[in-house]
């Protein structure tokens, strides 16, 4: 299945281990960014490159993968794949972030790694999207708090029905060619000047 080619940073302590998903990822024709061998490497190349993907390796000498992901996931999340020996797998099972979304068992082959990477990247697109559909809705609350609190200011000053509060809302706003909201926050503060006086 073809998909666009992202921008990966790889992270693995065993020189080999690297090279293999280094080269397995270019056969794939995804860009690797850099390949290192720490997780504060990971970390510092995580930000500084803001990598699509990242593909780490459990343990590392300074920092397990598990724990740079989750520091890295703390401030920009990443999507990631660890890769792991059969006999840490139990560890990453019970990982269970976010942002680790794939785990693959140790020899890594080309054949495994592109269904993972494909995966990985859909599922981070969902979330993304997700997140997205929250702040909106997060953003379309407020928006109805403050149009209903310049409704009431309406309603107040000028003896206006709720109906006809919302319609004089949208005309000042449709006059002043702008939205709705943004005339619910003028209302709103045009009052809050009147009674600082």
């Amino acid at each position: 299945m073809i998909m666009e080619s992202l921008r990966i940073l790889i992270a693995h302590s065993n020189q080999n281990t690297l090279t293999t998903i280094n080269n397995a990822v270019s056969t794939l024709g995804h860009t690797v960014i850099d390949a290192v061998e720490t997780g504060e490497a990971l970390i510092k190349c995580s930000e500084s490159f803001r990598p699509d993907l990242v593909i780490s390796g459990v343990k590392m000498p300074d920092l397990d993968g598990i724990r740079a992901l989750t520091l890295i996931g703390s401030e920009t999340p990443v999507p990631g794949i660890i890769v792991t020996p059969k006999s840490d797998l139990e560890l990453v099972e019970t990982a269970a972030l976010d942002h680790i979304m794939a785990w693959l068992v140790e020899p890594i082959r080309t054949v495994d790694l592109a269904p993972a990477i494909l995966l990985v990247h859909r599922r981070a697109q969902e979330f993304a999207e997700l997140r997205k559909e929250n702040h909106d809705l997060r953003m379309a609350l407020v928006d109805r708090k403050t149009i209903e609190q310049a409704k009431g200011i309406l309603m107040k000053s000028a003896g206006l029905d709720e109906g006809d509060a919302f319609k004089r809302l949208q005309k000042m706003a449709s006059r002043k060619r702008i939205r709705l909201i943004e005339m619910a926050q003028a209302v709103i503060h045009a009052e809050d000047a009147i009674d600082l006086k």
